[in-house]
């Protein structure tokens, strides 16, 4: 294992990430961050959802999806839905833990999940789901200072948005708040 990632792993389990909000609504969806174990550099595995999708075209999002009934945990979900919209069954991934639950604009309660899986891991993008799959170096993901906070008003009412810097498809909204929560949680690399 690359010694990043191993380190973030320690971080990750020695600050476990209290979620604050006990009393909430159920949750609606569940997403996994995927780090691509490579051995130089660890990446994080991103999908651009399909162009025809009614909800959300275009947008980089981490594999995931509506929580079906048939569905025993959220982690059950974001492992079906990961296998059902890039190829990887639940038996490649190895579990690192759940991350706290975040709530969308559009009024979604997304439990997000952490792992990583082998870097000769076969990917085959879902078309019907998914326009493109691409990785981004953890090392980046995991600095605070790669995200920028604009507020957004919208009916009335201003929230701020994450953007992540420099790259290309542009990463942002939840999945950016998401990681920049994450980032500033292990505080690998202090600015």
């Amino acid at each position: 294992m690359n010694s990043l990632l191993a380190q973030f792993i320690t971080r990750y389990r020695l600050n476990v990430m209290e979620n604050p909000d006990h009393n909430a609504l159920p949750h609606s969806a569940a997403v996994l961050l995927l780090i691509i174990q490579h051995p130089q550099t660890p990446t994080m595995l991103f999908t651009q959802r399909s162009y025809h999708l009614r909800h959300h075209a275009g947008q980089v999002a981490f594999p995931g999806g509506k929580r079906d009934p048939s569905n025993a945990s959220l982690l059950n979900t974001a492992l079906r839905e990961t296998y059902e919209e890039i190829g990887i069954p639940a038996d490649k991934i190895t579990l690192i833990g759940p991350l706290p639950t975040i709530n969308s604009r559009a009024g979604q309660r997304v439990k997000p999940f952490i792992g990583y899986v082998a870097p000769n891991i076969t990917l085959t993008a879902n078309t019907d789901e998914v326009a493109k799959i691409f990785q981004l170096p953890l090392a980046m993901l995991l600095k605070p200072h790669s995200y920028v906070a604009l507020p957004i008003t919208r009916h009335h009412t201003t929230q701020i948005c994450h953007f992540l810097r420099h790259s290309e498809p542009m990463v942002w909204g939840m999945t950016a708040t998401i990681l920049y929560r994450l980032s500033q949680h292990v505080a690998m690399f202090p600015e």
